[in-house]
């Protein structure tokens, strides 16, 4: 290749995405803490055993949704299971969930699965500050009541 165009291609990848080319997370939930055997790779049975179960979850949740997609993210590792990431039909959808998510919490079989939001690397981490931010007023003033709504620390 020749020098030139490596540092175009270089550049161009080097540049944000635009808001078009980016991937639409708003319709995608997380599922966290859903069992994988050792000696699991993926395959398509693999992956009709997930979508499965996610629908068996969507179901003790009483919803019926339409999944597009499910997939296991990340890198397999022997101690710890990989997440689900879900596509759903729309967005309400996962709002619904997210919203009926801490009645899993009540169930037997799924009161360790947990679900969020499919956010960026950027979101997580300021996610991750704003919780630990959260956690620290919580504990400074335990007598008032603290909520994180839309990524804001309120006293309610």
């Amino acid at each position: 290749m020749a020098p030139s165009r490596l540092q175009a291609v270089i550049k161009r990848a080097a540049e944000p995405p635009k808001k078009d080319e980016e991937t639409d997370r708003s319709r995608n939930i997380i599922f966290y803490n859903v069992g994988e055997e050792d000696g699991e790779q993926d395959t398509p049975e693999t992956a009709k055993v997930d979508q499965e179960f996610v629908e068996e979850i969507v179901g003790a949740l009483n919803e019926k949704f339409k999944l597009s997609d499910v997939k296991r993210i990340g890198v397999k590792s022997s101690d710890k299971a990989r997440p689900i990431v879900a596509t759903l039909s729309s967005r309400e959808n996962v709002v619904t969930l997210l919203r009926k998510a801490k009645e899993l919490r009540e169930t037997e079989n799924y009161d360790n699965v947990y679900l969020s939001p499919d956010r960026t690397f950027e979101e997580r981490e300021e996610r991750k500050r704003t919780v630990e931010i959260f956690k620290k007023l919580k504990a400074d003033n335990p007598t008032k009541q603290y909520v994180i709504r839309r990524g804001v620390i309120e006293c309610v």
